[in-house]
């Protein structure tokens, strides 16, 4: 089968096509392909933003590198990439959960109270090392109150 019939266009417009191209300047080639690898990492983005709106931009950006770059690496070195944005990611998450922390004005003493630890110093370098999952969990919760416009300090908005 022709590529032509397959595409179901004429050779004459995709000659018309590849000669209107070529007289581009370099820059609006440069800003066509640009745009068109934009395309790729906003559909990813979005479609992985309907199952989880938490998601950092490293993860985001590593699941755009799974689909479309993983195989033009060795695998020790995808490898390698993948650990890197996944300590990228981490570090979001961290920034978060600080900036999370910050706004509601707590210490980590307090927060150790709230959750009946043993000690602020505990729960600060337990969030140092890594993010666990109850912070990340606390985080996901704080942002969509806040995206939906409550106090998440308020002890009136909470319904029982």
């Amino acid at each position: 089968m022709d590529y032509f019939d397959t595409i179901n266009s004429s050779k004459e417009s995709e000659l018309a096509y590849a000669n209107w191209y070529s007289r581009l300047p370099d820059e609006r080639k440069a800003k066509m392909l640009c745009d068109l690898f934009q395309f790729g990492i906003e559909t990813i983005k979005y479609n992985a933003k309907k199952e989880n709106p938490f998601l950092t931009e490293s993860e985001l950006l590593l699941l755009y590198m799974e689909f479309n770059l993983k195989d033009a690496y060795p695998p020790e070195t995808f490898a390698f990439i993948r650990k890197k944005m996944l300590e990228r990611a981490e570090e979001e998450w961290k920034q978060r959960f600080r900036a999370m922390k910050k706004e509601l004005s707590w210490t980590y003493e307090e927060m150790a109270r709230f959750m009946g630890a043993s000690s602020g110093d505990s729960l600060k370098a337990s969030v140092s090392r890594k993010l666990p999952g109850f912070a990340k969990l606390a985080v996901c919760v704080f942002e969509k109150m806040k995206e939906e416009g409550q106090k998440g300090n308020n002890p009136e908005n909470v319904e029982d």
